[in-house]
């Protein structure tokens, strides 16, 4: 048996992130957290105990229809590079709400990121 992970082991291993082309440009994206496909009335854990098929049911519906601020949180998080940010504040970020303006590159991230966050979930055999 070995030793317990170190945090840069650990760090290494939770890094999942990636290249993808959208609308001919290229952004470095991340998986998001579940957690954040959902609002604040969404209670996971209540359809976690009623079962996988209940969540999984509940998870596909936010995905296929996500509302205004699960979109923002999902851009805000799952874009890297270039950096996206909330306001006009700063000069080296993009605001989200310019993204968001231009649906074909918004939808194109949005479905980007969600589909790289689902592919990292093991699959059951």
């Amino acid at each position: 048996m070995t030793g317990p992970i170190s945090a840069a082991e650990l760090n290494e291993h939770l890094k999942k992130e990636k290249a993808v082309a959208v609308c001919g440009m290229t952004f470095h994206i991340r998986r998001v957290p579940l957690l954040f496909l959902g609002d604040e009335s969404a209670d996971f854990w209540t359809l976690a105990r009623e079962g996988k098929e209940a969540l999984a049911k509940r998870m596909n519906e936010l995905i296929a229809n996500p509302k205004l601020p699960q979109f923002r949180r999902v851009l805000l998080y799952g874009v890297i590079s270039p950096k996206i940010g909330i306001g006009d504040g700063d000069s080296d970020a993009v605001p989200v709400d310019a993204i968001l303006a231009e649906y074909p590159l918004a939808v194109g991230l949005y479905v980007e990121i969600i589909n790289f966050t689902l592919d990292t979930i093991p699959k059951e055999a």
